[in-house]
């Protein structure tokens, strides 16, 4: 992907601009930042804007016709879980507060999770595919 188009205007990638491209770490398509360009003046290497992980540009994998999901049925998903994706409002992450399983958080780094276990002063919560404990209020 060498240009943006934007309302029918060519949009050269510069360096600190911005462009969609898949994240290895975060396992899906992210904003990320240009860091460098060849030659050519293509897109080379990009920073992530959620992991801030710095990786060769990748495009948007091509989307099947075929979603995944319907192409390999899962085990019926338990209400309350993590998994079912729960449509309450979404929340900031601060760990002086409190939250509950299955709250949506909007997370500074890991960008946005859904909480899958509560412990005293810890919470699972599930990013993607990646599971990571934080810290919440006592």
């Amino acid at each position: 992907m060498n240009s943006k188009p934007i309302l029918g205007i060519n949009k050269k990638p510069q360096l600190g601009g911005d462009v969609d491209a898949h994240c290895g770490k975060c396992k899906d398509t992210r904003e990320h930042v240009i860091a460098a360009l060849n030659d050519n003046g293509q897109i080379e290497r990009v920073q992530c804007r959620t992991c801030q992980s710095n990786h060769l540009y990748r495009e948007r994998p091509a989307r099947s016709a075929t979603p995944r999901a319907a192409a390999t049925p899962r085990a019926s998903r338990k209400e309350g879980t993590a998994d079912s994706l729960p449509e309450g409002p979404l929340r900031k992450y601060s760990m002086q507060d409190r939250f509950a399983l299955g709250d949506r958080i909007d997370h500074p780094r890991f960008g946005i999770g859904v909480v899958a276990e509560v412990r005293p002063g810890k919470i699972d919560v599930k990013f993607g595919r990646e599971l990571k404990t934080l810290i919440h209020g006592a």
